[in-house]
């Protein structure tokens, strides 16, 4: 009988532990830039009043080549995903993906792709 109990218990903390994780999303992305060697950062955004931005994250710098993974929560809580790229002697440009975009267009091209063209600063 014990050793049943313990089946059973076992049993139940799998199950437990396998609906509560979620599946992780990989989603490749590569960004150029003209000039190359600009900098790219990630963050996601909620605009929820009950959550926060999370923290500008540094990918590495152009050209980049990545698998960024995400769980399936992320992807469908967080209101956008935000790439920003940098480099001294020009301003900045952002692009904005929903959850949604970001699968599609890596589903369709295989990867995110984004070549800004960079516009020297004054």
């Amino acid at each position: 009988m014990q050793v049943i109990s313990k089946f059973l218990f076992a049993v139940f903390i799998s199950l437990s532990i396998a609906a509560c994780s979620s599946p992780v999303r990989t989603v490749p992305l590569t960004v150029q830039s003209d000039p190359l060697g600009a900098y790219v950062m990630f963050q996601m955004q909620a605009d929820r009043e009950d959550e926060r931005n999370y923290d500008w994250v540094f990918l590495g710098n152009t050209p980049l080549k990545i698998r960024r993974s995400m769980t399936k929560e992320e992807l469908e809580d967080a209101d956008a995903f935000v790439i920003r790229v940098m480099k001294d002697g020009y301003h900045e440009q952002k692009k904005s993906y929903t959850g949604k975009q970001l699968v599609d267009e890596a589903k369709s091209k295989g990867t995110v792709f984004w070549n800004p063209r960079l516009v020297p600063s004054d």
